[in-house]
């Protein structure tokens, strides 16, 4: 009765523990600030087309 008591208070460490880490990895990628380089008014990835209007 003592090992199967002691095997499920390890049990439910084990899933708490996982439980905590996948939250803290999902956090910061939502929390991320977007990066703007300098001298940059938006953070954007400019398209093939964009370019071309451009005339580059």
């Amino acid at each position: 009765m003592r090992n199967f008591t002691v095997g499920l208070l390890g049990a439910a460490a084990l899933v708490a523990g996982l439980v905590l880490v996948r939250q803290q990895t999902r956090a910061p990628e939502a929390e991320r600030p977007r990066v703007v380089p300098a001298g940059e008014s938006q953070p954007a990835t400019i398209s093939l087309e964009r370019i071309r209007e451009l005339g580059y």
